[in-house]
């Protein structure tokens, strides 16, 4: 077996598709299996049979989401008794470009869609055409939740985190349209500069709808304490906490976190700077380049802490994805990932 794939029949883009799995086994062929996977905990028993059959290529159907919860509980799977001292490594982990931004997929250079990206991987397979990877860092992530009240431990891996402030409120704002996609990243920046005239004035009084508040609660501060390689910054309100292994490109309208692609670092931006402090950074967020400012640090790094202040947690976006009443966490550079850089047409035949 060389190729092994999970679907979620219950993502947004695959709830019309019910014959999604039969089109993705038809394109694999006798080269691989096709699962479903309708629930994360439904992930583990899958990877363990991929493990089992030593499939080369792990393909999430799916974008940076699908591929994250791959990769944490192929860890996990790789930790348990069966496994360990087999000297069993992650195999190449390979996402379809089925999300809504696909940072991961872009970074590597992977073109097609889910459909063209598996048939050129079997037709490669099949003619021993000799298939690139590409090496990224991850980010080991280990942090404290509160569940029922009780605080639960949890480890995940990653590549880009919205912790709080700007970042984590533009993905609220980004995840709650009826079809995020490029074109929701510029609503989402046009309607904050927009309305931050108002919002940000005593002319939020006025009635004017949802523009006398939009700006406020994307530049609304989480309550935290940082550290960075053990430094504590001052203060305890930052209006940025951001951290990522890897440059990451939104839509090709943002790109941020250029300083990650050093091997061995992460890219920390974090601060407490003005909404205007942000606004004034929109052309450098644009070309990529660091964001400068008062209170703005862009930095590389190799640890970052960070904890919820008082009686607030935080609810961080990790790689797309959302985990709710966060007390603690903690980053450092993971394991490398081995990602096949697949070039397809953007749908080719089975």
């Amino acid at each position: 077996m060389e190729i092994g794939v999970i679907t979620n029949p219950n993502s947004r883009k695959n709830r019309n598709r019910p014959d999604r799995a039969e089109r993705l086994q038809r394109i694999v062929g006798s080269l691989g299996e096709v699962h479903k996977t309708e629930s994360i905990q439904s992930i583990k028993p899958v990877l363990r049979e991929f493990l089992r059959k030593r499939a080369r290529y792990w393909v999430a159907d799916g974008g940076d989401g699908a591929l994250h919860w791959m990769l944490r509980m192929g860890m996990e799977v790789l930790q348990e008794d069966e496994f360990v001292g087999q000297a069993i490594t992650l195999p190449m982990a390979l996402p379809t470009k089925g999300g809504t931004i696909d940072f991961v997929a872009t970074n590597v250079g992977i073109q097609g869609d889910a459909e063209g990206i598996l048939s050129t991987l079997r037709h490669s397979l099949e003619g021993g055409k000799a298939i690139v990877d590409t090496e990224v860092d991850s980010m080991v992530i280990d942090g404290v939740q509160v569940v029922d009240g009780a605080e639960v431990p949890f480890r995940t891996y990653g590549f880009a985190v919205a912790a709080g402030g700007i970042g984590q409120r533009f993905f609220e704002k980004y995840y709650d349209d009826a079809d995020p996609n490029p074109r929701t990243i510029v609503k989402v920046v046009a309607n904050t500069v927009a309305s931050a005239p108002i919002a940000l004035s005593p002319l939020s009084r006025l009635p004017l709808g949802r523009m006398t508040s939009y700006a406020k609660e994307m530049f609304e501060p989480t309550r935290c304490t940082i550290q960075l390689d053990g430094m504590k910054l001052p203060g305890d309100q930052f209006t940025g906490v951001h951290v990522a292994s890897m440059s990451i490109n939104l839509g090709n309208v943002l790109r941020f976190f250029g300083k990650a692609d050093s091997p061995g670092l992460m890219n920390a931006i974090v601060g407490s700077p003005s909404p205007w402090g942000i606004i004034r950074n929109l052309a450098r967020m644009a070309r990529g380049e660091e964001m400068r400012g008062r209170n703005i640090l862009d930095r590389p790094c190799r640890e970052m802490i960070i904890e919820a202040g008082g009686d607030s947690l935080m609810a961080p976006i990790i790689d797309g994805e959302l985990y709710r009443n966060v007390k603690k966490l903690e980053f450092r550079i993971g394991p490398r990932v081995h990602i096949p850089k697949v070039i397809a047409t953007k749908q080719a035949a089975a």
